[in-house]
């Protein structure tokens, strides 16, 4: 064999390497991203866990959030005890909606959270506080709650007219 010969098969078997790597590189990576999507909806959960847990154990904030007035008969510690908790809410499908855009959040998990934040949002007094609070988020989430929120709030106008 010539010094050729055996320099050609060296780079031939030098690129086979290199390809070898890539492919092994690629399924590595193909494996961190599922594990972080796993990651992540796991937090997802034990973070609504602990955030629903709140009013599970305190029946002074289940019975805030259901009272009739509403805000307006909420007491200054009240509204704290709310606006703290609605915080936490926020920023948890805050962390998720980002997650999502950025593909580490399955679409389909993102179902179930957009449904609890509709339900969050079809209350009046949680739209207001939304509006007062929502300056503290990141913009694409506050266009995002700001849309739901204006569809929610024609969809209710809608069914009032209805019952006129």
């Amino acid at each position: 064999m010539t010094l050729d010969t055996i320099a050609t098969i060296a780079n031939i078997m030098a690129s086979g390497a290199v390809v070898l790597t890539l492919v092994f590189i690629g399924l590595q990576l193909r494996q961190n991203a599922h594990l972080t999507r796993m990651a992540a909806a796991q937090t997802s959960a034990q973070l609504l866990s602990a955030n629903m847990g709140r009013v599970t154990e305190s029946g002074d904030l289940a019975e805030i959030l259901t009272r009739e007035a509403g805000h307006t008969g909420w007491t200054r510690s009240e509204f704290l005890r709310v606006s703290n908790f609605l915080s936490i809410s926020f920023r948890h499908f805050e962390v998720l909606h980002t997650h999502r855009r950025f593909g580490v959040f399955e679409d389909e998990l993102w179902e179930g959270s957009e449904a609890r934040l509709r339900e969050s949002l079809s209350d009046p007094d949680i739209r207001a506080w939304w509006a007062a609070s929502r300056l503290v988020y990141a913009r694409s989430f506050v266009k995002y709650v700001d849309k739901l929120s204006a569809e929610l709030e024609v969809a209710q106008a809608m069914s009032m007219m209805g019952q006129d």
